[in-house]
């Protein structure tokens, strides 16, 4: 009669510690977003990641193999399972302080915000390129402070209108008062 019992109490000590594992990745799908994750002698089978959004505005970021997360079985069934986050060591910490929000890719680029400094930044990795496409315009505006562009590489416009301080610098832009040939025009008044 007690051989039920003890099988039962297995079963529910077998899952009860199988419904939080900490582990580490082991393999990647990145076009299903399913991960495997390994937990000691444990290999799950392929499960989901929670994501930030996954609606109609949606994320993506994905795991790294070897990452540490945190697997959360409903019911202790590890075939139902879902990696809840992913927990930071000492040595992949992406930041030391509180008011910092950071995010270091694999290629050195990183992209910040300071909240205490109200200062944001983003340092492209030797190499790299930005782009930066926006459809309906664009306005930049620094209040309280210099704008400041250093391109040892030149800088290139391609506008059919540009304006300088309210006056057309564009190719239709002409000074008055300049005789033909050899001379140098002075600033437009």
């Amino acid at each position: 009669m007690l051989e039920p019992r003890n099988k039962h109490l297995t079963d529910l000590e077998r899952r009860v510690s199988n419904t939080v594992l900490i582990g580490k990745v082991s393999q990647v799908d990145h076009e299903k977003a399913r991960y495997r994750v390994k937990a000691g002698n444990f290999e799950s089978d392929w499960i989901p990641f929670t994501s930030a959004r996954a609606g109609n505005t949606r994320t993506y970021d994905s795991l790294d193999v070897d990452e540490q997360v945190v697997m959360v079985s409903p019911a202790g069934d590890p075939s139902q399972a879902i990696i809840v986050g992913s927990i930071a060591t000492q040595a992949k910490q992406a930041a030391d302080k509180g008011n910092i929000h950071r995010t270091v890719y694999p290629d050195g680029t990183v992209v910040e915000y300071d909240d205490e400094a109200k200062a944001y930044k983003m340092d492209v990795a030797e190499g790299g390129s930005f782009a930066l496409n926006i459809g309906g315009g664009a306005s930049v505006h620094g209040t309280g402070g210099a704008l400041k562009l250093k391109a040892p590489g030149g800088v290139e416009i391609e506008s059919p209108t540009l304006t300088h301080n309210g006056k057309d610098i564009s190719l239709e832009h002409k000074h008055t008062g300049v005789e033909t040939g050899g001379g140098i025009t002075g600033p437009v008044a």
